[in-house]
């Protein structure tokens, strides 16, 4: 889904980072698909200014991250990155979104994912996007925190 080469890997950001990690300068999209924006940090009181993006192709990342409590570390903002032939515009649009299914067209057919907003828009990745799913099942339910 993301593509980096080796040209585009920064020396001195990589070795900052750590052995087997490395710090890319450009990536490139494969495919013309959705892809997510996740944003994290402590919860934790003894923890200071530790924070994060995650840029994540699959919405099985996203859940393994909402569900994993114990590790101290709360989901501040979970975005949608669309492409214009999902979001119905002529751009790519980053938007907040609550929630992501998969589910048919038809009961033999092949599985679509359904993206909920937290604004009640949908978007549903199938060639008929008015059509109606069947067999639906929740991947990603996200509430953001309400901080004041």
């Amino acid at each position: 889904m993301f593509l980096t080469t080796p040209s585009d890997r920064h020396p001195i950001k990589s070795a900052i980072a750590g052995q087997g990690c490395d710090v890319w300068t450009h990536v490139s999209l494969t495919i013309d698909f959705p892809w997510y924006c996740l944003s994290y940090s402590s919860c934790q009181a003894a923890t200071l200014g530790f924070s994060g993006t995650e840029f994540l192709s699959n919405p099985d990342q996203i859940a393994e991250l909402l569900s994993d409590t114990d590790s101290g570390i709360q989901v501040d903002q979970l975005l949608l990155v669309s492409p214009p032939r999902l979001n119905r515009t002529k751009q790519w649009q980053m938007e907040p979104l609550a929630e992501v299914w998969r589910g048919q067209i038809t009961d033999n057919g092949f599985y679509v994912r359904l993206y909920v907003l937290q604004d009640g828009r949908r978007y549903v990745d199938a060639p008929n996007p008015t059509a109606k799913l069947k067999n639906l099942t929740p991947l990603v339910q996200y509430s953001p925190l309400n901080v004041n």
